[in-house]
């Protein structure tokens, strides 16, 4: 399965990433929303990628991994299913909801072929947050579905 995803997280402090691509991030407590992809097979399908997220030991190895190493939660992963990449046109529309912020340059969009400034962003507000999400998929002409544990039922 491949396809496009997006995390919603909550972070419960403010953290001091130190990646060698980016430098040094300050990363604000608070809910933050991740747009990934997976567009590979087997180990680096759509499925495999959420559920390795979702797993607490594993080797850091993307950008994400470091927000994810420690004192933060993943509360939901909505994905959709696609045959073609749609990681950026959901960054773009997630660029223009009201109440969310551009985290930092280049994060987890330093491979970005469209040139995206970040794929990760800070939500100002954390209520309905899921329901945004699940509407800029349907936006997209994407069948949303959302997993709270990284367990699917497909």
């Amino acid at each position: 399965m491949r396809g496009a995803y997006v995390l919603i997280i909550d972070l419960k402090q403010n953290r001091l990433l130190k990646l060698k691509s980016l430098g040094n991030l300050s990363i604000d407590k608070g809910t933050w929303i991740y747009v990934g992809s997976a567009m590979g097979m087997g180990s680096t399908n759509l499925e495999n990628r959420i559920r390795r997220h979702f797993r607490s030991e594993k080797t850091i190895h993307w950008h994400i991994d470091h927000l994810l190493d420690s004192d933060s939660k993943i509360r939901a992963s909505i994905w959709s299913e696609s045959s073609s990449p749609v990681e950026c046109a959901i960054v773009k529309s997630i660029d223009k909801m009201v109440d969310v912020n551009p985290g930092p340059r280049g994060f987890g969009s330093s491979d970005c072929k469209q040139k995206c400034w970040t794929h990760l962003y800070q939500a100002q507000v954390s209520n309905g947050l899921e329901k945004k999400i699940q509407d800029v998929f349907r936006n997209l002409k994407l069948e949303p579905k959302i997993t709270y544990d990284g367990i699917f039922n497909t």
